[in-house]
C-alpha cells in the first residue's frame, strides 16, 4: 500500500510539473493564440501549424488536468484506505496487548493458585502425618496404661466374681447375700458398660460438633464425639470405673481414660485440668475435671468386647442418655 501511494505521488508530481510547463508555455504564447491568428486573417501555412499546435497543447493540458485529478483522487483514496487499515491494525494491536495482559494475569493467578494448592497439600499432608502420630501416641499411651492396670483389674475382677459367687450360692440355699457398699462399688466399676441402652451419663451438655465416623482429614475419621462446651464446664464420668490414664497427649490435650471393666473404657480429651489421678475410683456422673479454654470436650468410648488386642473403637452415643 505504501509503495502504491509513493508511486502515485511520484506520478502526481510529474503530472503537476507537466501541467505547470504547459501553462507556462500557454502564457508565453498568449499573444499568438490560435484565435488571434484566425481573427487576424492570417491564413498562411505557418498560422495553420500554430493553430494546430495550440489545439494539441490545449488538449494535452486538459488530459493532464484530468489525469492529475484522477491521480489525486487515487492518492486520497489509497491514503484513506491506508489510514483505515492502520487504525484497524492499531485497534487490533491494542486488543492483542489487552488480551496478552489478561493472559499474563491469568497465568500469574494460576501460578498463585497452584502454589497455594501445593502449599495446602503440603500442609494437609503434614497435618495428616501429625494426626496419625497423635493417634498412634494415644493408642500406645492407653496400651501402656492398660498393661500397668492389668494386675489390679484382674484382681478386682476376681474379687467381683467372688461376690457374685456368694450371691449365687446364697440363692441356691434359698437365702440372700447382701453385698457391702464397697462390694457394690467394686461390681459396678468392673462390670463393664453392658449393651448400649442409653444408660450412661452425658459427660457434658452441648452441641455435637463432630460425630463418630465423620471424616477428620484424608482417610482419617473421628473415633469419638466432639461436644461443644464453655470454659470451666465440669465433665462427668459416664459410668463407674477407675482412672488408668491422666496425662497430656499431643493433639488431644489433657486426657483422662476411665476403665469400666470387661475391656470397656471411656476417654475424655481437650481438658484444662484434671480433678482425678491414676488409680482413683470415679462414680457415674462424678465430675472428672473442668474443660479448658473454651475448647470442645472429646468423648471417646473405647469398647473392647472380645478384641482386647485389637482395641477397636466404637460409637459412644448409643450408650449416652442420662
Amino acid at each position: 500500500m505504501n509503495a502504491s501511494i509513493a508511486k502515485l505521488e511520484q506520478q502526481k508530481a510529474i503530472q503537476e510539473r507537466n501541467l505547470a510547463a504547459q501553462l507556462d508555455a500557454a502564457f508565453r504564447q498568449g499573444e499568438h493564440t490560435g484565435i488571434q491568428l484566425i481573427l487576424s486573417g492570417e491564413e498562411s501555412q505557418r498560422g495553420q501549424r500554430l493553430q494546430a499546435y495550440f489545439g494539441y497543447l490545449n488538449q494535452a493540458r486538459q488530459e493532464t488536468i484530468a489525469e492529475l485529478k484522477q491521480t489525486r483522487e487515487q492518492v486520497a483514496s489509497q491514503k484513506a484506505e491506508l489510514e483505515e487499515k492502520q487504525s484497524q491494525q492499531q485497534t487490533l494491536l491494542y486488543e492483542q496487548r489487552a488480551q496478552q495482559a489478561k493472559l499474563e494475569q491469568a497465568r500469574n493467578e494460576r501460578k498463585k493458585t497452584l502454589a497455594g494448592l501445593e502449599s495446602s497439600i503440603q500442609q494437609g499432608q503434614q497435618q495428616l502425618s501429625e494426626l496419625r502420630a497423635n493417634e498412634s501416641r494415644l493408642r500406645n499411651s492407653i496400651a501402656r496404661a492398660e498393661a500397668a492396670a492389668k494386675a489390679r483389674a484382674e484382681r478386682e475382677a476376681r474379687e467381683a466374681q467372688a461376690v457374685r459367687d456368694k450371691q449365687q450360692e446364697a440363692s441356691r440355699k434359698g437365702t440372700t447375700y447382701k453385698p457391702t457398699e464397697s462390694e457394690r462399688s467394686l461390681m459396678s466399676r468392673t462390670g463393664g458398660l453392658g449393651a448400649p441402652r442409653g444408660q450412661a451419663y452425658w459427660p457434658v451438655r452441648g452441641p455435637i460438633l463432630h460425630r463418630y465416623g465423620e471424616r477428620l482429614q484424608g482417610e482419617l475419621r473421628w473415633k469419638g464425639m466432639v461436644i461443644g462446651a464453655s470454659e470451666g464446664t465440669e465433665v462427668k464420668a459416664i459410668a463407674d470405673g477407675r482412672v488408668i490414664l491422666a496425662d497430656w497427649l499431643q493433639g488431644y490435650g489433657l486426657v483422662v481414660v476411665v476403665e469400666h471393666g470387661k475391656g470397656d473404657m471411656s476417654l475424655y480429651g481437650y481438658n484444662q485440668s484434671a480433678l482425678v489421678s491414676v488409680g482413683a475410683q470415679v462414680r457415674a456422673g462424678q465430675p472428672n475435671r473442668p474443660c479448658g479454654q473454651q475448647r470442645p470436650v472429646r468423648v471417646g468410648h473405647r469398647f473392647i468386647l472380645k478384641f482386647v488386642a485389637q482395641g477397636q473403637a466404637v460409637n459412644p452415643q448409643p450408650w449416652l442418655g442420662r
